[in-house]
């Protein structure tokens, strides 16, 4: 059972103040979501009710007025400067905002505690347990706010959304006269913004019924939090010795914030990026926000992807984050629905009413301290209202099913990609004040690789797996870790150890020495620049950033027992970019890595390189599991085309695929450890161990047959049960001397038949096959050789 699913909403559906209007508007609100909550003990309500500064200018009188988030765009497009000398309807919502309906309501603070007070009666009805969520955004977009933008513009120190657009957490306050309720003389010069936003958010909160507060778009979690450049990176360089001091200030919002609100708990949005992107970009303490501030709850997965298409940044980021987490807290999963305030749905248009943001995230996965798997305890759906303040009853209808289907297959296993997460090293690296390079290349190319096909699904931190490494090291999985790791003597003995026994690792970054021993390596003068990188056959060119890639590429293989996968040079000089190592049994493979982007100074994002002159290496990251057993290959009809985002994860001892495909002009060609993957309800041509596909936008598909075969077109198909006492039976058909292996649901291992050729119902008689049981894939998988005509699959 989820423990909470918290639906967000704006006020612009209640369109109705009465106490019979409210009722109304929340009754409706429960009924298209219903069967969601009916699944989780907490139901929360989070109000977009305006953008913080309603908390801000709370002077504790119930029958003042506040401007609320009533707008279509930003709300306060002064941050853009001076507007293009254009007709109005020329003019964006971005640069003249238009209310989302003809003369909106007013609302008092007295009126929203009635609304908080209807809501907690209409949801808790049923005894469920109910909150009532407020929140604070540190931007201009969603309510006129003249706190930021005229009394204290000093606060506002991010150029975000234009100069001076974003309120920063470690700010300081001019003094101001004006009454407060938690600061009835005003405010003093140099009041730190923790403070008063500490005291200002207890009093609102205890005084109008809310129950916790929501920091937006990485408010609390530095200064540029959507973006490359910081505090300690403007593009060009990394100024190191800024580190400490910036730790110290954004340390010291949350202490001065939990000094004056020490109950309430505080849920986040984290910033647009990861922990290693936000410690490289502006030194974010996340370590210790999370160990020493209680009742924070960790970052949500970031909507960006809805956004711009980087499932990468998503992915990477969300792992990167819950690697760790605060103690005895879970974490949540959030899904974009609709957008109260910029004229879009994103189920309905950014999605195109495809699932893909829904399973992809809810395929990964986190491991503890005990070795144990935690997946998300809550959801929340931003936001169940649109920017007319409509509640179409179309998109819980459609989403509601995607999002019990996520929970109800869940990973239930680690693996098979296992992310070892170098938390605890990157924070100590950037505050060590030499390693921030480092820092910022690790989590920008696993990134890349994510959008170029790499499918990791687990994370684990190295101290959770120096803790319990025998949940990472089974056969099947293959770890995948920054080079850093390595400086760890714990883990690298773990990982040697490993390697030893027939495991496989995969390593990136630049090697240092303990990596350089374990793969026989040695370090040469650095190269840099426009190369030339040779894999195989085919020579393709690529830029290594000595800045965005912590330094120049210097490794040469050395040993005999590495074998160089590809080379980098500059027509006079090569260095070994990619190698595979041998063990006894297991085999390491390393990729240098690039990140194939450039940044402007004090840019918001980086700009990926040209693809149609530039090969991306990160991509190598994928083409190295062939390597480590599995293959993942797409043939595209454009090298700029973008590639399919993949995520493989276990649930009762299956496989499964989660995928995007934002260009459906590719064929993907898959190869899993046990063989060409036959998913439940598809059709396949399969050669050798690859299967071929054309996948649609979005996928989430069961896979438990694996074949070799020499080439053939096959079917699985769903089939009737026919008799009583089954639970499910499968028909696989088109197989010519194929090797067949089964990973037979769990608990079903011994009860699962396999029949050759049958006949017409009840199938209890024929030509059943006697498997052989193979655990070396990580679970069991029943094994049948020389394979001709279909088999019915039963449990």
């Amino acid at each position: 059972m989820l423990r909470n699913v918290t639906l967000e909403l704006s006020l612009k559906p209640f369109k109705d103040i009465s106490d019979a209007g409210i009722r109304a508007a929340c009754g409706k609100i429960h009924d298209q979501w219903h069967t969601l909550t009916d699944k989780a003990q907490i139901v929360s309500i989070m109000f977009w009710t305006a953008d913080g500064s309603e908390i801000l200018d709370y002077k504790g009188d119930m029958n003042e007025s506040f401007e609320w988030a009533k707008y279509i765009g930003v709300a306060n497009p002064c941050v853009y400067g001076e507007a293009p000398d254009l007709p109005e309807e020329q003019l964006s919502i971005h640069r003249l905002p238009r209310l989302y309906m003809e003369n909106p309501l007013n609302f008092t603070y007295g009126d929203l505690k009635r609304i908080v007070s209807i809501i907690k009666e209409i949801f808790g009805s049923g005894g469920k347990q109910v909150r009532v969520g407020t929140t604070f955004d540190p931007g201009p977009e969603f309510a006129v706010s003249s706190f930021k933008y005229e009394r204290h513009p000093e606060i506002l120190m991010a150029d975000t959304l234009g100069g001076k657009s974003f309120v920063c957490c470690y700010a300081e306050l001019n003094e101001d006269k004006t009454p407060y309720a938690g600061f009835p003389d005003g405010i003093k010069q140099g009041a730190s913004l923790g403070t008063f936003i500490g005291r200002q958010a207890r009093l609102f909160c205890k005084d109008l019924g809310f129950d916790y507060i929501w920091f937006s778009n990485g408010f609390g979690f530095g200064l540029e939090t959507w973006g490359v450049c910081g505090a300690v990176f403007d593009g060009k360089r990394f100024v190191n010795d800024r580190c400490a001091e910036i730790k110290r200030r954004i340390f010291a919002f949350w202490t001065d914030f939990r000094r004056e609100c020490p109950d309430l708990p505080v849920e986040t949005r984290g910033t647009n990026l990861s922990t290693a992107m936000d410690l490289a970009s502006d030194a974010v303490p996340l370590r210790e926000i999370y160990r020493e501030i209680p009742g924070i709850t960790p970052p949500v997965n970031s909507p960006w992807a809805a956004l711009n298409g980087d499932f990468g940044v998503e992915l990477a980021g969300w792992m990167s984050h819950i690697a760790e987490l605060p103690p005895g807290k879970s974490y949540p999963f959030r899904f974009y629905t609709h957008d109260p305030w910029f004229i879009n749905t994103p189920w309905l248009d950014r999605y195109g009413r495809n699932p893909h943001d829904i399973y992809l995230p809810m395929s990964i996965t986190r491991l503890d301290a005990a070795g144990r798997l935690t997946a998300p305890d809550s959801i929340a759906l931003l936001s169940v209202d649109d920017s007319l303040g409509n509640m179409p009853e179309q998109v819980p209808n459609e989403v509601i099913p995607h999002l019990i289907a996520g929970l109800e297959t869940a990973p239930d296993e680690p693996g098979p990609f296992i992310w070892l997460y170098p938390f605890d090293e990157y924070h100590d690296k950037t505050f060590a004040g030499n390693g921030i390079a480092e820092v910022f290349f690790g989590d920008w190319f696993m990134r890349t690789a994510i959008n170029t096909g790499f499918p990791l699904n687990t994370v684990v931190s190295t101290a959770n797996f120096v803790a319990a490494p025998e949940s990472c090291t089974v056969p099947g999985n293959v770890i995948v870790t920054p080079s850093v790791v390595a400086e760890n003597a714990a883990v690298a003995e773990l990982l040697k150890e490993f390697l030893q026994n027939g495991g496989k690792v995969l390593f990136y970054g630049p090697a240092g020495a303990a990596l350089q021993s374990l793969l026989q390596l040695e370090m040469k003068t650095p190269l840099a620049g426009e190369l030339q990188l040779a894999v195989g056959e085919k020579t393709m060119k690529i830029v290594h950033n000595e800045i965005y890639s912590a330094g120049g590429i210097a490794e040469k293989a050395i040993g005999r027992n590495t074998r160089i996968a590809a080379v980098v040079g500059n027509g006079k000089e090569s260095r070994d970019y990619a190698v595979i190592r041998e063990f006894s049994g297991g085999r390491a493979a390393w990729v240098r890595g690039s990140n194939s982007f450039t940044v402007a100074e004090n840019g918001s994002y980086p700009r990926m390189l040209d693809r149609e002159h530039y090969y991306y290496p990160e991509e190598l990251m994928r083409i190295l599991l062939e390597e480590l057993g599995w293959s993942i290959r797409f043939d595209k009809y454009d090298p700029a085309q973008p590639d399919p985002v993949i995520v493989i994860k276990k649930h009762a001892n299956a496989r499964y695929l989660a995928t995007y495909v934002p260009d459906l002009n590719t064929v993907e060609y898959l190869g899993f450890a046990e063989g060409a993957p036959v998913f439940t309800e598809t059709e396949t041509i399969v050669s050798g161990r690859l299967s071929k596909y054309a996948l649609p936008k979005a996928a989430h598909l069961e896979c438990r047959v694996f074949l070799e075969m020499p080439e053939g077109a096959v079917k699985l198909k769903e089939h009737t049960l026919g008799m009583p006492g089954f639970k499910r039976r499968l028909l696989l058909s088109g197989l010519k001397n194929a090797i067949v292996r089964f990973r037979p649901e769990a608990g079903f291992e011994m009860k699962t038949t396999v029949l050759l050729n049958p006949g017409p119902p009840p199938f209890a008689s024929g030509n059943f096959l006697k498997p052989e049981r193979t655990d070396k894939f990580g679970g069991t998988a029943l094994e049948y050789k020389n394979v001709s005509g279909k088999l019915l699959i039963s449990w």
